[in-house]
């Protein structure tokens, strides 16, 4: 598979994990299947990044990089991508509750949508593509 699909086909399923996130209903206080469909769709739009940026499909499913949302952010950091500081550390935070399967078996409560978004209009304009919403 060639970089270009690698990243058009992370994009797009970025994007579908995102507006799945969307569609499914709210409840209170957290609905642990939409974090979960939420927490994928970063993980999924960094390693579209980074993949643009040249990573290859084998270099993102492994160390230090697989689910590690905080090890991919940082990487897109080194490689150009700009995010205010607050935005870096509440996605930043993510990484915990993805890696040890909250959604699955939830501890406590943690959002940060409006950071997120800024990261997917972030990613999908570095990488050349109109906004995803």
């Amino acid at each position: 598979m060639s970089q270009a699909v690698l990243v058009d086909d992370l994009l797009n399923l970025a994007r579908e994990y995102r507006q799945a996130y969307y569609d499914l209903r709210q409840v209170a206080p957290l609905s642990w299947p939409r974090y979960s469909l939420f927490c994928h769709s970063i993980e999924l739009v960094l390693k579209a990044y980074l993949a643009h940026h040249g990573l290859t499909e084998k270099q993102l499913q492994n160390p230090p990089y697989r689910h590690n949302i905080k090890n991919l952010l940082n990487r897109a950091i080194k490689c150009g991508l700009r995010l205010s500081a607050n935005a870096r550390i509440s996605i930043g935070l993510l990484t915990e509750a993805h890696t040890r399967h909250w959604p699955r078996y939830p501890i406590r409560r943690y959002q940060c949508e409006g950071d997120a978004d800024k990261l997917f209009k972030a990613v999908f304009a570095a990488s050349g593509r109109p906004p995803p919403f």
